[in-house]
Formats: C-alpha cells, structure tokens, sequence
C-alpha cells in the first residue's frame, strides 16, 4: 500500500517583507528631519477695557484684500517694520495691537506676527476688529 505524499508545505520567506518595512521606516525617519514646526507662542488675555496711552500704541489692521494698514496708513510690510522698529526701541512700553478684519488671511497675521515678534516681545495684542459684528 502507497501512501500519498503530502502536499508540501511553500513557505513564506518574510525577508523581503522585512527589508521593505525597514525601507519605509528609514524614509520616514528622514522625512521627518526636513519638516519644521514653527510656533508661535499666544496668551489669551481677559475681556475688559485697558487704559492705554495713545502715544504708546500703534495699530495694525489687516484687511480682507491682506493690506497692511499702520495707523489707519496703508504701508507695506517693510514700511511697518521699519516704523515700529524705532519707537519700540526708544519706548519699551509701546503697545502694537493687530487687527484682523474678517475675511483677512491668516498667513498675513502669522507674518507679521513673526516679524514683529523679534523686536516688541510680548507688547502685542491680537484683537478683533472695532467694524467686526460676527461672533467669535
């Protein structure tokens, strides 16, 4: 009597699987390397009325077309710059508030909170805007 013979078994070779997976976590690990996360540090103030000195603060408005006005000045990003600079500098209380009307562009108010961030420190307050009806 002749028994069959069994069916061999294919074995599964995990190596090629291996080496794809560790490809994968090689280029992830890379890739995540060339990413760069910025952060811009806020503190949400309370609602209230604060006493301020108008010679000691400036106000910039982004409008929905994302123009910058200074002062109710439209002046372009260097031009605010180059204006804030010195009075923060000779006065270290002065205050910049931003304003962001509705529908202005967030990139715009991350700019120059950036860039206005070097120099004024924690002198910048972020407020919606007097002509604003929505709710926030």
């Amino acid at each position: 009597m002749q028994l069959p013979h069994p069916a061999k078994k294919s074995l599964v070779n995990l190596t090629p699987l291996i080496d794809v997976v560790f490809i994968l976590l090689i280029f992830f690990m890379l890739v995540s390397n060339f990413i760069r996360w910025h952060a811009i540090e806020l503190s949400v103030g309370e609602t209230g009325e604060i006493v301020v000195n108008p010679l000691s603060l400036s106000i910039v408005t982004i409008n929905s077309n994302s123009h910058y006005l200074l002062d109710r000045q439209v002046m372009s990003l260097d031009e605010i710059i180059s204006t804030l600079k010195p009075k923060v500098i000779n006065q270290p209380d002065h205050s910049i508030i931003i304003q962001p009307e509705k529908g202005s562009n967030v990139q715009a108010m991350v700019d120059i909170l950036k860039l206005l961030k070097e120099f004024a420190g924690d002198n910048i307050s972020i407020t919606r805007s007097s002509n604003s009806t929505d709710n926030l």
